[in-house]
């Protein structure tokens, strides 16, 4: 290791401080770390010395909410953690979930593999002799389950997950993923289980973004709590603040990150690199755990958007006309694409307008084409109109899609897109997210984004040759 990788551990942002009356909880959570071949880092010392603090024989904070950075270590603490509990509390019935069932399955594989590397002896079988952990992974009944009747189990994150269940700690890993709602569900699904048991609830996550409702809830009652010693919550939280500016992102995230130059952890020259490849404002986010903003969030930046404001062009000239509908067929909208700029002509609930509207502004418009993606929601639209239309509709397939999407977020970007100011389609653009599409990836219809999606036909269309050959444009 180089000088310069070498990291002085940072001091967290916020960290809840000693309670009053208090003594040292777990104290074979260390043990339980070198067994498990993964010692403690400082920063998961630190959260370990206030979160398993007791007091009257209880634990003296029943919820424990921390938040780091990418890399540093987040989600193998958390699983030392259930371990340890399991290790040292005969019985002990510990849960897990994080984003979905299906992520907190792969997590538990790699809790698995923690303890296979470990000199702890795995099941061999009725004739194996004496084990200190056994492994099932079926699906339903995923569990590592110890000889003391401990066991880590995984549950989906809905609110009937635990019921009839006991638990000892629940672990919720990857908080930013749930909303407000979600995290109330999950509140509802922890609490109860654990009234008649001196338990904990751990929340982790790195930092998230709008949507993050519920872990931004979490992290502004944890930080009002931090030196308030009746609170319940143990909260802790490393990464960088607001107030640094661009040009001093490489060194504060060096320096905040817990970390960053230590073994296993992120080296000096990798987050150079991630520093120099990646928008400043996704590196502060994964790397220094500071939380996107609105506009950092957006897929197509305001920015772009409105430097593309424009009237509607001359419709004398070549007028396209491209239809789409939302995912579950409760709205639909009609584009115009004419003089290279982009105009929403008709968005409302519902499809069955759809075809005769698109009949009408054919009549008006004389378009040269009628664009639709006849494997989307829009279908029936599609079989309406190649009856009417004929040749001059358009039924694009998933590359011409894709081809439109991407096209679209280029033009966008290079601000060689014009489009007329409209609320359904500034709405969606401001929502904007990408779906995988064959390799590569198309506007999501969800939030609106079906006008979106029509606007990028209409625009890919109108920037086809004018000649249709066997009902395609001509490439």
């Amino acid at each position: 290791m180089t000088a310069i990788d070498v990291q002085v551990h940072p001091q967290p942002r916020y960290l809840t401080g000693t309670g009053p009356e208090t003594s040292p909880g777990d104290t074979g959570l260390v043990a339980t770390a070198e067994l498990l071949r993964r010692p403690l880092r400082p920063w998961q010392e630190q959260i370990a010395a206030r979160a398993l603090e007791e007091a009257a024989g209880r634990w003296r904070y029943p919820m424990v909410v921390f938040s780091v950075p990418r890399q540093a270590g987040k989600t193998t603490f958390a699983a030392v953690v259930a371990m340890s509990r399991c290790l040292s509390v005969d019985g002990a019935q510990v849960w897990y979930t994080a984003q979905s069932r299906t992520d907190a399955a792969a997590r538990l594989v790699e809790m698995g593999n923690l303890l296979r590397t470990s000199p702890l002896r795995g099941y061999q079988g009725v004739n194996g002799g004496e084990w200190d952990y056994r492994i099932t992974m079926g699906a339903g009944n995923e569990a590592v389950m110890f000889p003391n009747g401990s066991a880590v189990r995984i549950f989906a994150p809905r609110e009937d997950s635990l019921h009839g269940s006991v638990t000892d700690l629940v672990i919720i890993d990857e908080a930013r993923f749930f909303t407000s709602a979600t995290g109330a569900e999950l509140m509802a699904a922890a609490l109860p289980t654990q009234v008649t048991r001196n338990g904990q609830i751990w929340v982790t996550s790195t930092a998230g973004g709008p949507e993050s409702t519920w872990l931004a809830e979490l992290m502004e009652q944890g930080r009002a709590s931090v030196d308030n010693p009746a609170s319940k919550v143990c909260y802790a939280e490393w990464g960088i603040g607001d107030d640094v500016a661009s040009g001093d992102l490489l060194e504060a995230v060096w320096q905040s990150h817990p970390a960053a130059g230590m073994v296993g952890g992120p080296t000096r020259a990798a987050v150079e690199f991630a520093a120099e490849t990646m928008p400043a404002w996704q590196f502060a986010h994964e790397m220094g755990n500071r939380w996107r903003t609105v506009e950092s969030s957006r897929l197509i930046p305001a920015v772009w958007w409105s430097a593309t404001e424009a009237e509607f062009g001359n419709r004398d000239e070549r007028v396209v006309l491209a239809v789409d509908a939302a995912p579950d067929r409760s709205a639909g909208a009609v584009v115009a694409s004419a003089g290279g700029v982009l105009e929403v002509v008709a968005a409302k609930g519902g499809v069955r307008w759809l075809a005769g509207k698109v009949t009408e502004l054919v009549e008006r418009y004389q378009p040269v084409a009628v664009v639709v993606d006849p494997s989307g929601p829009a279908v029936t639209v599609a079989d309406e109109l190649r009856r009417l239309l004929g040749e001059r509709l358009v039924a694009v397939k998933t590359r011409e899609l894709v081809a439109a999407c991407n096209g679209l977020y280029d033009a966008a970007e290079a601000q060689e897109l014009k489009h007329v100011p409209d609320t359904d389609l500034d709405q969606a653009v401001s929502v904007a997210s990408k779906r995988a599409l064959s390799g590569s990836w198309a506007f999501s219809r969800d939030d609106g984004g079906h006008v979106l999606v029509a606007a990028a036909l209409a625009h890919w269309a109108e920037c086809r040759p004018a000649d249709p050959v066997e009902g395609w444009f001509v490439s």
